[in-house]
C-alpha cells in the first residue's frame, strides 16, 4: 500500500514538474516604453492590449516612473495596443504578434502628442484704398470686454496678411491697423467660441 502511495505521490510531482511549463509556455509577454513626444518618459499611462481573433481576450496595466510597461499572459495571437493618457492624444498601434512563451519588446518607445488647446483664429489683410496690398503695416488686436485683458501686436507681412490667436471664450475685440503715410483704420469682430476662424480686411486711407 506505501509502495503504492509513493509511486502515486512519484507520479503527481512528475507530472507538475512537466504541466507547470507547459502552461508558462501558453503566455506571451509584452514589453515597452512610453514618452512624450519629443521629451522624458510618461508615468500612468494606461496601456491595454487586445487580441485581435477574440476582442474579449483585452490585457490592461500602466507606466512606472520610468515610462516602462510589461503585458503578461497574452496568448499566442494578434494584439492591438492602445496607449491613454490625459492631456495626450490617444495613440493605437498596428497589430502585433504575440508568441508563446516569448517576450516581444517594442523596439522604439511610444511617443504621445499632447492635445491641441483649443483656441480662436483671426485672420485678414491690410489694403490701401486703392486696394494694392499693404505690408509692414502695424496690427493691434485687443479685447474690448470682459474681465481678461488681452492686446497682442504684429506686423503685416507679404501680400498685407496678418493673423492672431485668441482665447476659445467668447470676446469682442477691436483690430487697428496703422501704416505710415496712411490714415490708421480700426475694426470690431465677435468671436464665439474656440476652433472658430473669422476672417477681416482693413482699408487705410493715405494722409491727406
Amino acid at each position: 500500500m506505501r509502495s503504492n502511495l509513493a509511486y502515486m505521490s512519484f507520479c503527481l510531482i512528475v507530472l507538475a514538474f512537466w504541466s507547470a511549463p507547459s502552461g508558462y509556455a501558453q503566455q506571451g509577454i509584452i514589453k515597452g516604453r512610453v514618452k512624450a513626444e519629443g521629451g522624458k518618459a510618461l508615468e500612468g499611462v494606461r496601456v491595454q492590449a487586445v487580441n485581435v481573433a477574440d476582442k474579449q481576450e483585452k490585457h490592461q496595466t500602466q507606466t512606472d516612473e520610468k515610462g516602462e510597461f510589461e503585458l503578461n499572459g497574452l496568448r499566442t495571437g494578434a494584439y492591438v495596443l492602445t496607449f491613454e493618457q490625459p492631456g495626450f492624444r490617444t495613440f493605437v498601434t498596428r497589430a502585433v504578434e504575440v508568441t508563446n512563451g516569448e517576450t516581444l519588446k517594442l523596439r522604439r518607445p511610444i511617443e504621445l502628442t499632447r492635445e491641441r488647446e483649443p483656441y480662436a483664429l483671426v485672420r485678414g489683410a491690410v489694403f490701401t484704398s486703392e486696394g494694392f496690398s499693404l505690408p509692414n503695416a502695424t496690427v493691434i488686436i485687443e479685447r474690448l470686454d470682459g474681465s481678461k485683458r488681452f492686446k497682442s501686436e504684429k506686423t503685416s507681412g507679404e501680400g498685407g496678411i496678418f493673423a492672431f490667436r485668441l482665447p476659445p471664450d467668447p470676446a469682442t475685440y477691436r483690430i487697428t491697423a496703422r501704416a505710415r503715410g496712411f490714415q490708421s483704420s480700426s475694426i470690431e469682430v465677435v468671436v464665439d467660441s474656440g476652433d472658430e476662424v473669422r476672417q477681416v480686411a482693413l482699408s487705410l486711407e493715405r494722409e491727406k
